[in-house]
């Protein structure tokens, strides 16, 4: 028997799909960059914004921005050495691990929401470092999970064709969140490389979804690397 994709779950992933990306690398690079050693991915700031769940308190929407802050860092992380060596290239920095990094702050008496805020060239200096890599993420929202999953069902019943059909369907309908996403490269307060993403997100792409999209966009991109 062939299988079929409910439309509805064609639908989410087309919705997250729909994103946007581009970024920037100084003129002078190579030059600025030429005595880097190692570098080292900061937790990433996180900013709720929108319609906020009420039943949730200020301290709350703190604990999960902090929480997220990790997620991302980790992830990003991640991204960063996945690509770091392929067949076409290298990377010729090395990346301080984010368990000393974090050391690094604590040791410092540097919060997580501290080192958001904190001077790019001071922080490099504490944590031993030629570069930062900063990364800020602004979810705004437009309605809880249980909404969108109501939205996005109702939406296959008024336009549930088959497949393949032309019968436009409006992407904005069901979606939880817009997510705006900003990752830089920083050294002696001068940003050596930037790009960004925008996506969308609904009740069927879990956050760990979202954060390895966004971030595997980031690494894939990542500079520091030159041909083999």
């Amino acid at each position: 028997m062939k299988k079929t994709i409910p439309v509805f779950l064609v639908i989410a992933i087309l919705t997250f799909s729909a994103c946007s990306h581009r970024y920037y690398t100084s003129s002078y690079f190579d030059q600025q960059t030429a005595g880097h050693k190692l570098i080292a991915v900061l937790p990433s700031e996180i900013v709720f914004t929108g319609k906020q769940p009420k039943n949730l308190s200020v301290g709350q929407i703190d604990s999960m921005e902090n929480d997220e802050s990790r997620a991302f860092q980790q992830a990003l992380y991640g991204n960063i050495l996945q690509y770091a060596n392929t067949r076409k290239y290298y990377m010729f920095v090395g990346v301080q691990d984010v368990s000393t990094t974090m050391h690094l702050l604590d040791e410092n008496k540097i919060s997580v929401r501290d080192s958001w805020k904190m001077d790019d060239k001071k922080l490099a200096s504490l944590l031993g470092v030629d570069a930062i890599v900063r990364m800020q993420v602004t979810q705004k929202r437009y309605m809880s999970d249980y909404a969108s999953y109501g939205v996005t069902v109702g939406r296959e019943i008024l336009y549930g064709t088959p497949i393949g059909s032309k019968l436009p369907i409006p992407s904005s309908l069901g979606k939880t969140e817009d997510i705006y996403a900003y990752c830089s490269v920083v050294s002696n307060n001068v940003t050596l490389w930037n790009n960004n993403y925008k996506g969308a997100a609904n009740w069927n792409n879990p956050s760990n979804v979202i954060i390895e999209n966004i971030t595997d966009n980031f690494g894939r991109n990542f500079p520091y690397k030159r041909r083999r």
